[in-house]
């Protein structure tokens, strides 16, 4: 009876361990479904235009952007916006099956006489970053017509954010330079709250400038050589900003947590590798889950 009763108490402990087994797999796997990550291919660009140095590191031609475009398509890839990585961190929003991000930096002039009509043919959108320094000077000089140093005036960033082809984010208002300071980092030996209050007012007085224009105040701050550190996230949280937009190289994983949208990642698009090289190598990253 005593051999019995023991094998009893030896299977019952047996039958308890599997249970438990059984219930932490399940409860593993309930977690990992929960925890959706969505892999986006997010691409740099800067200069569009055939003129001067191109194709170059930062530059490429409008046939190349259109090669671009109609490679996506080919893909199946659907364009999407920063807003639209925000709503699905924190709005419980949807994203397409295959989403792509296309990011201009700068606020070139030829974005809007090459990029902008290319974007609308093929029905995409994008992000376009301004630099407020460099968007007030050229509205006021009206002087737009030179396809490589001139930029976008306020009445073009207006008209491409109003069309929902392209949607304005903010780039600095004046630390898109690497003297005095890298950026918009702390100089060497600058005090702490002086920083800061530099900071938050240059910052203040591009959103303040976006705003005059009547396009959407934006969300996301777009690091100025993508210089940023503990520091940087900081302030830009504590100035509104829900998104921040690197030049660190990598795919841009995006999940249900709003801590996702903190330097999201990019790859330049580089003009000296043809459509079809720097795309295929992008997305087969994003196939990877790399």
């Amino acid at each position: 009876m005593k051999r019995r009763h023991r094998r009893e108490i030896v299977l019952l402990a047996c039958l308890l361990i599997v249970s438990g087994i059984c219930a932490l797999r399940w409860n593993v796997q309930q977690a990992s479904a929960e925890v959706e990550v969505i892999s986006v291919p997010v691409a740099m660009y800067h200069s569009v235009t055939d003129e001067g140095e191109s194709p170059g590191q930062y530059v490429i031609s409008p046939s190349m952007l259109e090669n671009d475009l109609k490679y996506l398509q080919r893909q199946g890839y659907q364009t999407v916006t920063v807003t639209d990585l925000v709503a699905y961190a924190t709005a419980g929003a949807s994203l397409p099956e295959k989403p792509v991000m296309l990011t201009f930096d700068d606020g070139y002039y030829n974005n809007y006489s090459n990029a902008y009509p290319l974007l609308k043919q093929y029905h995409m959108r994008a992000v376009l970053s301004a630099v407020g320094t460099l968007t007030e000077q050229f509205t006021e000089s009206g002087d737009t017509g030179h396809e490589i140093w001139s930029y976008c005036t306020g009445e073009q960033l207006k008209e491409m954010s109003n069309s929902g082809v392209m949607e304005i984010q903010n780039h600095s208002y004046d630390f898109h330079s690497l003297s005095p300071r890298r950026g918009c980092l702390r100089k060497s030996g600058e005090d702490e709250a002086a920083y800061r209050e530099i900071f938050v007012s240059d910052t203040k007085q591009a959103q303040d400038l976006f705003v005059s224009l009547d396009i959407p105040k934006p969300i996301c701050y777009t690091y100025p050589y993508g210089a940023r550190n503990d520091e940087t996230d900081m302030l830009v949280k504590q100035c509104g900003f829900v998104a921040t937009l690197s030049c660190e190289e990598g795919v841009a994983y995006i999940t249900r947590d709003a801590a996702c949208l903190t330097g999201i990642r990019r790859y330049n698009r580089d003009g000296r590798v043809t459509s079809e090289q720097f795309w295929s190598n992008l997305l087969a990253v994003v196939e990877k889950g790399d």
